[in-house]
């Protein structure tokens, strides 16, 4: 029977039940941190992960010693997403401009653009270095 009139403790169980579920309920209404990596980083590393694979194979060097510069667009073009704009600039070893006209799918979609360079060696008998200028922009 004394155990029936003793609710204190009872009552203080429900207390701390409550003020930990308004504690959680609080924690619900703070802002995560957003993504440590910022969208110029992003495209930087979007950037660079497609010229290495183009590389990779051989495909890239080829397509450069070919001069083919609407397949080469067409590639990189393929690899982004829609709202990402591009900009291929190709330079020989003397950094002399190769392309006679833009590799490019339009006008910049942002303000905020980001460029690479990567150096490609041609994989034919007449050994030549390319350096590669890839500008990316991508709607926020």
């Amino acid at each position: 029977m004394r155990l029936l009139k003793n609710n204190k403790g009872q009552m203080r169980v429900i207390e701390a039940f409550f003020a930990a579920l308004l504690v959680m309920s609080c924690l619900t209404f703070i802002p995560t941190q957003q993504s440590s990596t910022t969208h110029s980083e992003d495209l930087a590393s979007k950037a660079q992960n497609i010229l290495v694979s183009l590389d990779n194979d051989g495909q890239l060097a080829t397509l450069i010693d070919n001069q083919d510069w609407e397949s080469l667009g067409d590639t990189i073009q393929s690899t982004l997403p829609l709202m990402v704009w591009f900009n291929l600039t190709i330079y020989d070893a003397n950094l002399n401009v190769l392309n006679n006209y833009p590799i490019c799918n339009g006008g910049a979609v942002s303000d905020k653009i980001t460029s690479i360079e990567y150096i490609c060696a041609s994989q034919n008998q007449t050994f030549a270095v390319y350096v590669l200028q890839l500008q990316l922009a991508g709607a926020n």
